[in-house]
């Protein structure tokens, strides 16, 4: 991964010019989206940067970006030597009257152990119904402290919960609980911050009920500790992982029955099958340069 594609041009990640004013660096002021390459395929391309715009306006950047994240992505996915691939979109408001950074880089994807994941519930809250929780902005402290926390107790994710104590997400993925007919996940008014993955979930279940043999209502509401230590299937989904099983919740669980459980599979099987309609597009449809609309200064569309 020795390219990144920083405003229009490749450059050595290394020594690529960003400016120590840039206000994504000195404030966070950015916004960024995460793209899976698989097998030479960006999946789901347009829904992340539909996210992105979304991530943008409510931050206040401008929008369109200075440079089209098509053309970035293109240009990358190119220069690069795998066709495996985690793909960053950064957009950054720059340094004071300057243009807004907007960079595309590559790095390894993310193994999941094969069987399930163990997790633990984090002592790091977030602030139930704050609106910044719905935009993926680059400030992620909160996130890496609790990933550190699941790290150093031999966990591979970390819950986050509200100061109220219902769970609300990962720090990269979203959470599903399945107990007796219900598949329940964290309200995004609850601080989640409903991924593309997720996004896929909710809509396979509500356009098919019946998992498994049996029919499962979708509820977007509080998760309590509670819900997972009674649960028959713990469930993550992201980008990177789709939907992982959930071996062991710390503390309240530790005979779930992770990637083996009956939901996941069916459900992993169901986006299975959107990723194979997403292949059935070619890339270059996918990332089909767009007519820029009218330029923004900001807010919420």
């Amino acid at each position: 991964m020795r390219q990144v594609w920083i405003n229009g041009q490749l450059q050595d990640p290394h020594s690529g010019a960003v400016s120590a004013l840039d206000a994504g660096l000195q404030l966070g002021l950015a916004v960024f989206d995460t793209l899976l390459l698989d097998r030479g395929c960006l999946l789901f391309a347009e829904e992340h940067l539909a996210r992105l715009e979304r991530s943008a306006r409510a931050a206040e950047l401008p929008w369109p970006p200075p440079f089209d994240p098509r053309e970035g992505l293109r240009a990358l996915v190119a220069a690069l030597p795998v066709r495996d691939a985690s793909l960053r979109l950064t957009y950054s408001a720059g340094a004071a009257g300057e243009v807004p950074l907007l960079i595309a880089s590559a790095r390894p994807v993310t193994h999941w152990p094969a069987d399930g994941v163990r997790v633990l519930v984090s002592r790091h809250a977030k602030l139930a119904g704050d609106p910044l929780e719905q935009i993926k902005h680059t400030n992620r402290l909160r996130n890496h402290l609790a990933r550190e926390e699941a790290r150093r107790a031999g966990c591979d994710e970390a819950l986050l919960p509200t100061e109220a104590g219902d769970l609300t997400e990962g720090t990269l993925s979203n959470l599903f609980v399945a107990r007796d007919g219900v598949l329940l996940t964290a309200a995004c008014e609850r601080g989640c911050l409903a991924g593309v993955t997720r996004d896929h979930v909710v809509a396979s279940l509500r356009a098919e009920p019946r998992l498994a043999g049996k029919r499962w209502e979708l509820r977007e509401d509080r998760v309590e500790p509670s819900d997972l230590a009674r649960a028959d299937e713990v469930l993550l989904t992201n980008t990177s992982g789709r939907v992982l099983g959930v071996l062991e919740v710390r503390g309240l669980r530790a005979d779930l029955p992770g990637s083996a459980g009956p939901i996941a599979r069916e459900l992993r099987a169901r986006l299975d099958r959107l990723e194979q309609a997403e292949r059935a597009r070619s890339i270059g449809t996918v990332l089909a340069p767009t007519r820029a609309p009218e330029r923004s200064s900001g807010g919420v569309a």
